[in-house]
Parts: structure tokens; C-alpha cells; sequence
């Protein structure tokens, strides 16, 4: 019997290690701004982007696990938007629920996929593809589908797998923050 107990926590801290390494293809995502030339003037209205990505999972690792994300991927999308608004000179408002009417641009979106796939012993792949809808009065001003792809090697106690998503939602950034300021500015 007393052999038994001292193994009861040598097995409880294996579990425990075990449990933690399980979960480890569940990734946080994170932003971090880029620096666009557009000046944005005036109010916009973010309204919550609509996840409506086919699957879920966002892809798998070279032993075939599956990869998943640990954030809401529509929140991370409008947040993003909303922080890129902000840095470039105009007023956001963030709205998950009602619009209030008015003559404010209401931007907005949909997921349409976001991937991340392990393409090398370090080397992972992500993508994504939304389209973004500005309106202004009711009347849609701009309507267009972006995409993005970057394929960079992670190197732990440096990048995650986190900032390739990154680095890709920042490419999306990129084109649509001039295209939304040019609405929202009336030019």
C-alpha cells in the first residue's frame, strides 16, 4: 500500500503534463498594427464581422492534429479593423448587437476562411479570406472580398504560430484600411 501511494503523485503531475501537451494546438490569436499611409477622418461605425467560415478547425499539424483557435475569430477580425481605424485618424465605434441609424459608414464583414497548416518542421502556412462591406444611409459605398497567405517558420522564444495569422490579417489590413478611409472620408 505504501508503494502505491508514492506513485499517486508522480501520476497526477504526468496527467497534468499530459493534459497541458493535449491542448497545445489551440492557438490565442493576437493582433499588432501595421502603419498604413491612408488618413481616416470622421465617425465609422465597426459593426461585430459574422463567422462564416465552412469548418472550424483551422488545420493540422504534420502528425495530423488537429489545430484549432482558442479566440473568437469574428471578434478578432472586427477588433483588428477597429484598432487599424483608429490608428489611422478616424472615430470608431464598436457594436456587437443594433446599429443606431444615422449617417455614420458602418463597416462590416464576413470570415469567409482562416487556415493555418504546419508545411515544414517549423514552417506553417496561413490564410484568410473575408469580404468587407462599408454602407453609408442604408446604401452599400464598398463591397469587397480580401485574401491574404503567409508562409513563415516558427521559432519558439520568438514567433508563434499566432503571428502568421497575424501577419496575414495584416495583409488583408493593408487594402482594405485605404479603401474604407477613402468611404468614410468622401473622396
Amino acid at each position: 500500500m505504501k508503494a502505491y501511494m508514492k506513485w499517486v503523485p508522480c501520476l497526477a503531475l504526468l496527467l497534468v503534463v499530459l493534459a497541458g501537451c493535449a491542448s497545445g494546438n489551440g492557438i490565442k490569436l493576437k493582433y499588432a498594427l501595421i502603419s498604413t499611409d491612408s488618413p481616416c477622418a470622421g465617425e465609422v461605425v465597426v459593426f461585430k464581422f459574422e463567422d462564416k467560415r465552412a469548418k472550424t478547425v483551422l488545420g493540422k499539424t504534420r502528425d495530423n492534429q488537429q489545430i484549432t483557435t482558442l479566440s473568437d475569430v469574428a471578434d478578432w477580425v472586427g477588433w483588428a479593423l477597429f484598432d487599424e481605424l483608429e490608428n489611422a485618424g478616424c472615430k470608431p465605434k464598436y457594436r456587437a448587437t443594433a446599429i443606431m441609424p444615422g449617417d455614420d459608414p458602418v463597416v462590416t464583414g464576413e470570415i469567409l476562411a482562416l487556415e493555418l497548416n504546419q508545411t515544414g518542421v517549423t514552417t506553417y502556412k496561413g490564410r484568410i479570406e473575408l469580404r468587407l462591406k462599408v454602407t453609408r444611409g442604408g446604401e452599400i459605398v464598398h463591397l469587397e472580398k480580401y485574401s491574404s497567405e503567409v508562409e513563415d517558420v516558427v521559432v519558439p522564444g520568438y514567433s508563434t504560430e499566432s503571428d502568421i495569422l497575424a501577419e496575414a490579417l495584416r495583409g488583408v489590413m493593408f487594402e482594405a484600411i485605404p479603401a474604407i478611409a477613402a468611404v468614410t472620408s468622401g473622396s
